[in-house]
C-alpha cells in the first residue's frame, strides 16, 4: 500500500523537494525510498508496541497537509511522528550525505505531503469522511478484530506466505500495507 502510495506521488514529492528544498534531482529521488523506510520501521515500532493511538493521531494530524514545509496541526508534536522523523532525518544524513539543517528541511515537506497521502487512503477507506481505528487499520492491511484480540499473533507470526515470506505476525501485516 505505501509502495503504491508513493509511486502515484513520486513526481509530485521529487518536484516538490527540488524546488523546495534545494536538493538536487538525484538525491530527492533516492530521498523518497527513505522516507518509506524510515515510516515503515516507525508504523512498526508503533504498532509493535500497542501505539495505534498514536498512529491514528498522527494521520488525523496530517489529514489537509499536502503542502508540506512545517506540518498541520499537532503532527509535529506526535511521537510516533518524531521518531519517524528522526529516522529519516539520520538516513538523509548518514546514507545520502545531506547536512542536518537541509536534511531536516527534507524531513519537514516530505513526511507531511506523505502522510497526507496516507490520511486521504484511510478517509477513502471508512464509511464516513472521518479517520477512524478501523479505516486507518483497513489501510494499513491490518484487521482491528485480530489487531486488537489477538496480540500474540502480531508479535509472534510464525506463518509463512506462498512466496516463502513471512505472512503472518506484524511483519506479514505490515508487508501487505507496504506494497
Amino acid at each position: 500500500m505505501l509502495d503504491s502510495l508513493i509511486d502515484a506521488a513520486k513526481g509530485q514529492l521529487v518536484a516538490t523537494l527540488t524546488q523546495k528544498t534545494g536538493l538536487q534531482p538525484a538525491q530527492a529521488e533516492q530521498s523518497v525510498p527513505l522516507a518509506k523506510e524510515s515510516i515503515t520501521e516507525g508504523l512498526t515500532s508503533a504498532v509493535s508496541s500497542g501505539n495505534i493511538g498514536s498512529i491514528l493521531d498522527m494521520v488525523k494530524g496530517a489529514a489537509g497537509s499536502s503542502t508540506g514545509g512545517g506540518a498541520a496541526g499537532g503532527l509535529l508534536q506526535n511521537a510516533v511522528y518524531q521518531s519517524i522523523a528522526g529516522n529519516f532525518i539520520s538516513k538523509l544524513t548518514g546514507k545520502l550525505g545531506i547536512p542536518a539543517s537541509m536534511a531536516q528541511t527534507v524531513s519537514s515537506y516530505a513526511l507531511p505531503f506523505i502522510m497526507s497521502k496516507l490520511a486521504g487512503r484511510a478517509q477513502e477507506a471508512g464509511d464516513t469522511q472521518e479517520i477512524d481505528k478501523g479505516s486507518l487499520l483497513s489501510v494499513l492491511g491490518l484487521d482491528a478484530g485480530g489487531l486488537l484480540g489477538k496480540a500474540g499473533d502480531l508479535l509472534g507470526g510464525g506463518k509463512s506466505d506462498s512466496d516463502g515470506g513471512s505472512g503472518g505476525g506484524l511483519g506479514g501485516a505490515l508487508g501487505g500495507f507496504l506494497k
